[in-house]
């Protein structure tokens, strides 16, 4: 047993060379017994960072955090058992964000599940169907047979997970006891066999090209929607190039990161919330371009639902797209932005060489644009102070080149209405927004933005709804908080979007009290106390300005700053801005 106890250490060390070899520089871990032999090794390793956060679901979304920031794999280790299933939540954002997640879950051996034993489960393809792929480590590693596969496993999990489509794998190591006392692992390790797999750009055919040429310059009233994207100055510059054309028009969601380089175009979501339909067809696109991820706009899908385009484009190079509006007639395996330059450089000489007076279809964007900025400034300088109020102000006080993370449910909502107004750092930066939109759930929210921070030194901020903050308390339950975190809690003690949004407002009021809006008295300052954050309060809007003052300062500790807002006078506001947007323009 000592041999073979000695063989499985010498391969799991050489599993953690060949993670560095794929580009992992990162392991959260959470502690474990069964995990023990493949804790010991990534740990002891000199080119791998290793940090415990002991409560699995809350160490997956840092992970996610983590490797949304970095855009490079991050390794995550469990023990076996219910441990493994806590990952899940992360692991669905991640498959559905494309983030590249590699999994370790320690189990039993394969003869001992189902036989009462402790800790074991199923665990053969935890996460499917949302993961990239599931592999297996040998229970026993004595034959060169095996230790060959095992290799063999590592890469093929990494060909999956940084694939033309990006997403988690999992990679379950059934491990027999003993679990402790190997032999030191002799240094250098022999060099483990990589597997490695080029990159490839996809490319249209020429005669693709033409048709989709032929099209584009044949359409008068052209949409490019940028959905969910990473900061990305080359797409930035490609969106540029394509604005100087007066027949089209470039919108997106603030998670696609393209304010205000990218489009002049940056309220579209209020825009679209007119009840005006000359405007909304006017408007109306006759070709739709996308490109990125999820948009958050209910008002965006049901503007193209309701008036479909003629042609709709899907540019991803993995291929892969969904029908989110109902319109989709083209999927192409491209790049977008070298797709994008070839579009501008296709309408050649026709274009002007810089913006200037505006005709055409973009003219009707850039008009009610206008508009938006000459109300929607007022109107959040003006209104009772509220949650809303306070993301407007915070988003004017972000610290320049910093990232900002935001929550779901009405945080990321009211972000996205905001869009770009003048003074608003977060716009202008360039600041990279992010959000947890591939599941949309609030329940990773900090842990999330933790691992972003944990990603950088620039300052991270977090907005963030009470329930999602105190949901997800375990994120701060660790010895890694970074100094440069800042979250922001509105609390308003409760789930204040259900009296904001159409359905649940309709209920009978004491139903919806009890079964949705859940009140909750809690505020944030104890849980500042337990892990070591500065705490600020505030009710105000002067208290909030005052807070800003310290808030946004380099400290030596991760800081919280808790607005309590009423939700009566939350959802005054909010109705008064949906009255605002639909019949302004």
């Amino acid at each position: 047993m000592s041999d073979e106890l000695n063989i499985r250490q010498q391969i799991l060390a050489q599993i953690a060379q060949a993670c560095v070899e794929h580009g992992l520089r990162d392991f959260i871990i959470s502690p474990g017994s069964r995990s023990a032999p493949l804790t010991a090794t990534v740990a002891q390793h000199p080119d791998l960072r290793c940090r415990v956060v002991i409560d699995e679901r809350a160490a997956a979304y840092v992970a996610l955090g983590l490797a949304q920031q970095s855009r490079a794999p991050v390794g995550l280790i469990c023990t076996s058992g219910t441990a493994a299933l806590n990952f899940a939540p992360a692991v669905t954002e991640a498959f559905y964000q494309q983030i590249p997640l590699v999994v370790f879950t320690a189990d039993r051996p394969p003869e001992w599940i189902d036989q009462q034993d402790n800790q074991a489960i199923h665990q053969r393809a935890l996460y499917a169907p949302h993961c990239r792929g599931y592999f297996e480590l040998p229970v026993e590693y004595a034959h060169a047979d095996a230790q060959w596969y095992a290799l063999r496993q590592i890469s093929e999990a990494f060909q999956q997970a940084l694939g033309p489509v990006r997403g988690p794998v999992q990679i379950n190591a059934p491990l027999r006891e003993p679990l402790y006392g190997a032999a030191p692992v002799a240094q250098p390790i022999p060099p483990p066999k990589i597997i490695r797999t080029a990159s490839a750009t996809p490319q249209l055919a020429t005669d693709q090209w033409r048709h989709l040429q032929r099209d584009w310059q044949a359409a008068g009233r052209k949409l490019v929607l940028v959905g969910t994207h990473a900061l990305s100055s080359r797409l930035q510059r490609s969106l540029r190039h394509l604005d100087r054309d007066p027949h089209v028009a470039i919108i997106g969601d603030v998670t696609g990161n393209i304010f205000p380089d990218g489009t002049r175009l940056s309220h579209a979501d209020a825009i679209l919330g007119s009840r005006n339909a000359q405007t909304l067809d006017v408007l109306a696109p006759d070709l739709l371009v996308t490109l990125g991820g999820p948009v958050v706009s209910k008002y965006l899908k049901n503007f193209l639902r309701r008036r479909p385009p003629a042609a709709h484009w899907h540019l991803h190079p993995g291929g892969l797209a969904a029908d989110t509006f109902q319109t989709l007639t083209h999927v192409l395996p491209v790049a977008p932005a070298p797709f994008l330059d070839q579009l501008a450089w296709a309408a050649g000489e026709n274009l002007p060489s810089a913006p200037g007076t505006e005709m055409g279809y973009k003219a009707e964007w850039l008009q009610r644009e206008a508009a938006a900025r000459q109300h929607l400034q007022p109107f959040f300088e003006q209104a009772p102070f509220g949650e809303f109020q306070a993301v407007y102000r915070i988003l004017q006080a972000l610290p320049q080149n910093g990232r900002l993370q935001v929550g779901n449910s009405m945080v990321i909502r009211y972000v996205n209405f905001i869009g770009r107004l003048p003074g608003h750092h977060f716009s202008c930066g360039p600041v990279s927004v992010s959000a947890n939109r591939g599941a949309s759930g609030i329940d990773g929210a900090v842990s999330t933005a933790v691992g972003a921070a944990l990603a950088t030194t620039e300052m991270t901020t977090l907005l963030v709804g009470d329930l999602g903050f105190f949901y997800d308390r375990n994120a701060l339950w660790h010895a890694h908080v970074p100094r440069n975190l800042r979250i922001v809690i509105l609390n308003n003690h409760g789930g204040g979007i259900f009296d904001l949004i159409d359905g649940p407002n309709q209920l009978d009021p004491e139903l919806r009290k009890t079964y949705f809006l859940t009140p909750q008295p809690l505020t944030a300052q104890r849980t500042a106390a337990d892990h070591g954050c500065d705490y600020w309060h505030c009710k105000t809007g002067d208290e909030l300005a005052l807070a800003f003052k310290e808030f946004f300062r380099p400290r030596a500790r991760a800081g919280i700053l808790e607005i309590e807002t009423d939700m009566q006078v939350n959802g005054a506001v909010f109705q008064a801005f949906k009255q605002l947007v639909a019949t302004s323009w």
